[in-house]
């Protein structure tokens, strides 16, 4: 019986591995994601039911970040030019506006004025020289922003 299992587990990674081969290597990921995820919950869940709580419930919360990642990567990314020109907040809800003042830039600088401009801004807010983690995370997605990255 174990044996019979076992070649459906086989099989099952086989078909899993050639269909994850076809895909693009986007679907792919989220894919592989979608099945840890649930996959994990199951896992986990018959782990807690068994007595082993203790592996069961921390792989149940790994599994569940899997699936949020998962559900997040589903939203289509907004194609054309790779710099963000428009008014509307990029990805990560910061707009080209406000990227621009943050790092003190104008509407026309290049990459060079805003690789400088953030580097300075860097040695002023970072947490090493007394700022903040969350003030260097500001300034760090204002240049993916404006770079477009």
């Amino acid at each position: 019986m174990i044996l019979y299992g076992l070649l459906a587990l086989a099989a099952l990674a086989i078909v899993f591995t050639v269909v994850m081969t076809r895909l693009p290597s986007k679907d792919a990921a989220r894919l592989l994601r979608w099945v840890l995820g649930i996959g994990g919950v199951v896992l986990g869940a018959l782990l807690t039911v068994r007595g082993l709580a203790v592996a069961g419930v921390p792989l149940i919360g790994a599994a569940l970040g899997f699936l949020g990642v998962a559900m997040r990567g589903g939203k289509s990314d907004q194609g054309g030019d790779a710099r963000n020109t428009g008014s509307a907040p990029s990805r990560t809800g910061m707009s080209v506006e406000e990227a621009r003042a943050i790092l003190g830039v104008e509407a026309d600088a290049d990459e060079e004025a805003i690789r400088k401009a953030h580097r300075a801004m860097m040695k002023k807010v970072h947490p090493d020289q007394g700022g903040t983690d969350a003030l260097a995370a500001k300034v760090q997605e204002a240049r993916d922003v404006l770079l477009g990255d």
